[in-house]
């Protein structure tokens, strides 16, 4: 998102939800581990398709979203209303998976012969990715919690990354782990 009214209407339609993390997600490993268990749901759905989000039918993005709500309930304990826990779990996957990205080494630069082609991430490119990834989660607290999540979300997944670009200040950097490498 890099037009500021899309960042500004995002932010006001994050506020009418829930605007801070609910407290059985403070553990920032927990929520790494929930992140991971939603991913391949959301994504991949029961029959292991991996469809673009946008492309799926209500029936199928309501199935999915269904299937991501019902894991997390050993995660996000309070008793939420349905469509909240939704919209908490949406943020909280976008922000850490959008980070995630962004730490690792290469990128997806294109698809040649049925053959995914892979580019290094620059420290230029990851400086620009989190002056936006950053400006967000000043915004939309549950998308900086899954910011803050993404290291520990590597070290669930067993990849190592990197923090070379990132801001000094930011908070993918509060909580580091044995995968980062430089």
């Amino acid at each position: 998102m890099s037009d500021s009214n899309m960042i500004t209407a995002y932010s006001w339609a994050a506020g009418l939800f829930q605007q801070v993390l609910p407290s059985s997600l403070a553990d920032i490993e927990k929520r790494a581990r929930l992140v991971n268990e939603i991913d391949t749901s959301l994504v991949k759905g029961k029959n292991g398709q991996n469809k673009i989000l946008i492309d799926l039918d209500a029936p199928e993005s309501d199935q999915r979203l269904n299937e991501i709500a019902q894991i997390s309930i050993p995660y996000l304990t309070e008793q939420i209303d349905d469509i909240l826990r939704k919209n908490i779990l949406l943020r909280l996957w976008t922000g850490c998976m959008e980070a995630a990205k962004a730490i690792r080494f290469t990128y997806v630069a294109g698809i040649r012969n049925g053959v995914v082609i892979e580019a290094p991430i620059s420290i230029e490119y990851r400086q620009s990715l989190f002056n936006l990834i950053d400006l967000l989660s000043k915004t939309d607290l549950i998308y900086g919690s899954g910011v803050e999540a993404a290291p520990a979300y590597k070290k669930v997944v067993k990849e190592y990354y990197s923090l070379n670009g990132v801001p000094s200040n930011s908070i993918i950097r509060k909580y580091t782990n044995e995968y980062q490498k430089e």
